[in-house]
């Protein structure tokens, strides 16, 4: 059975799950890989796994700076291309190169394995919300295309909020919108130490990590609970 960690002595009932999208529902590592690979195909570009890697690492870099009001979103989405585009010496439209991209990445229905599974099953007894930075078009069109969206009491996407998880806003938005919500009865489910747990926190809400990687946490971020798998929620909950 995967471990399930506890910062956290004593167990609540909750009523809404509140899930992250990328990395904790949607597999975003491998629609990234896949997608990247394609645009670069499309447009006659090479592409190996230090360029994968070096797109990867720079994607996180900048949402990271999002996060922390460092930039803003739509600056982000090109200044990555042309981050990476600098770095491995190629001449190439920024801008052309993030819109197919986006194509892409939308069409891109990969799953955390399990989590369709894990999603049916809680649906019983709880209600589910899908909290998520990112492309309103995009996002959608993933969670749709993947069945998640179907098992959702509710989608709540940075892109038409307006504010950007970790802000308290975001956070406010989503509370205003459920009925019947109640900060002590809800959970905060993802993998950003930043956008999930600490915005989760700050704004007075319980967290759950999920750390599919096994990744250390070196931020003062502490979770309520925290799981390695998403399968390892059901024992959790």
């Amino acid at each position: 059975m995967t471990p399930v960690f506890l910062y956290s002595s004593t167990m609540k009932k909750y009523s809404f799950l509140l899930f992250d999208a990328d990395n904790t529902l949607l597999d975003f590592d491998e629609n990234e890989r896949v997608s990247i690979y394609n645009t670069f195909r499309h447009f006659g570009l090479p592409c190996d796994e230090r360029t994968l890697k070096l797109y990867h690492d720079i994607n996180l870099m900048y949402w990271d700076m999002l996060a922390r009001k460092e930039i803003e979103r739509e600056v982000l989405l090109i200044k990555r291309f042309e981050t990476l585009f600098e770095k491995v010496g190629i001449k190439t439209d920024a801008v052309e190169t993030e819109d197919y991209y986006r194509t892409q990445l939308g069409q891109g229905c990969q799953l955390i394995p399990g989590a369709l599974d894990v999603c049916r099953k809680l649906k019983s007894g709880y209600k589910l919300y899908v909290i998520t930075n990112g492309v309103a078009k995009t996002q959608h069109s993933r969670l749709e295309g993947s069945g998640i969206a179907s098992l959702m009491d509710g989608i709540f996407i940075s892109d038409e909020i307006g504010y950007n998880k970790p802000d308290r806003r975001f956070f406010d938005y989503v509370r205003k919108s459920i009925p019947g919500f109640e900060k002590s009865r809800a959970l905060v489910i993802g993998d950003g130490l930043l956008s999930d747990i600490k915005g989760g926190r700050d704004y007075g809400l319980d967290t759950c990590y999920l750390n599919i990687y096994n990744s250390l946490n070196t931020t003062k971020s502490s979770p309520t609970l925290a799981a390695q798998s998403i399968t390892a929620l059901l024992d959790l909950l």
